[in-house]
């Protein structure tokens, strides 16, 4: 009974608080792309998804493989080297449609994509509020750099102004009449 009889004798502890730690904010990509980046404009009637491909590159400031800027060559090139030499051609442009190659060459410079296969207008706007990439149409037949949207169309880096009578930004009437659509959005790093 003594041991108990000490314990009413005793002096308090004095409370101290311990709260929870404030939670961390989820970590935060540093990628910070150029969305007002000008487009790269095709020279050759088959290289849209490298002039495109470019853009992107240009807009997150990846440095070419040379130095300076990304041109539409230089997206041949880095393609057909990590992809094969059919990747890309003058007999079709960019060999498969889904952007499964233009994603390997993003990936191998560090970039994580999201690829969007049969895209629909909402599935575009969410992304695109968030992330710049490109897009692909197959009755467009033509690959596009893509800013963003302003809510009610997309904001085109267009490497052919007015392809299809599609310039700088595509509305909801051009996006069903050029679709399905394919999307290749960079989304952070890997």
């Amino acid at each position: 009974m003594s041991a108990s009889l000490a314990a009413l004798y005793s002096p308090p502890k004095v409370w101290q608080a311990n709260p929870w730690p404030l939670p961390r904010p989820p970590e935060r990509d540093e990628l910070e792309p150029n969305r007002n980046e000008p487009p790269v404009r095709q020279a050759a009637s088959w290289t849209c998804s490298c002039a495109s491909l470019a853009w992107v590159m240009n807009a997150l400031g990846q440095e070419a493989p040379d130095g300076g800027q990304w041109d539409e060559w230089v997206a041949v090139q880095e393609l057909r080297d990590l992809c094969g030499y059919g990747a890309v051609s003058p007999d079709y442009g960019l060999a498969y449609a889904t952007g499964v190659d233009l994603e390997r060459l993003y990936n191998s410079y560090g970039f994580t994509v999201e690829r969007v296969i049969g895209a629909s207008w909402a599935d575009l706007h969410y992304v695109a509020e968030r992330f710049i990439g490109q897009i692909g149409g197959a009755r467009w037949y033509h690959w596009s750099g893509l800013r963003g949207t302003d809510g009610f169309s997309f904001n085109l880096a267009n490497p052919s102004p007015n392809w299809k009578g599609v310039g700088d930004n595509l509305s909801a009437t051009e996006f069903d009449s050029w679709g399905a659509w394919n999307a290749v959005m960079i989304t952070g790093t890997l």
